[in-house]
């Protein structure tokens, strides 16, 4: 066991563990221009940020990461549902990376998100439930 530190304190309480969210993608240069609500699970989730797999990049004319441009980056409004006690919690995030998969339907995408924005009290119900989720997996 080494003692030092993580770059990511936080990133220790990484779970593998699948919970139901919703996002948009919102428009990197124009906030107003959103996609419609998509749905997906999570492969892996901490105080940072998630991991999901989805079969395309697009959705609704938006890519998942940059603007049309390539140099503008999309952000996505999640809302993780974190159960019936803890409830649902909004989260800004944007796409660090992503990547292409052969599966027997073709392909998909393993797509890692970084959470950019996330309000206090919805961080300690995140970490309240990665608590929960390693005491019950031990």
């Amino acid at each position: 066991m080494s003692d030092k530190a993580s770059p990511h304190p936080a990133a220790s309480l990484i779970a593998e563990v699948r919970v139901p969210f919703r996002y948009k993608i919102v428009h990197g240069t124009d906030p107003s221009l959103k996609s419609s609500e998509q749905r997906a699970t999570t492969r892996s989730l901490n105080l940072v940020g998630l991991a999901f797999e989805t079969s395309s990049m697009d959705q609704d004319g938006f890519h998942l990461s940059f603007t049309e441009s390539t140099f503008g980056r999309n952000s996505l409004e999640i809302t993780l549902d974190l159960g019936k006690k803890l409830g649902e919690i909004e989260i800004l995030g944007q796409v660090d990376y992503y990547e292409r998969r052969s599966t027997t339907e073709g392909h998909s995408f393993i797509v890692g998100v970084g959470f950019i924005d996330v309000q206090a009290d919805e961080l300690a119900l995140l970490r309240e439930f990665l608590h929960q989720f390693h005491g019950l997996s031990r």
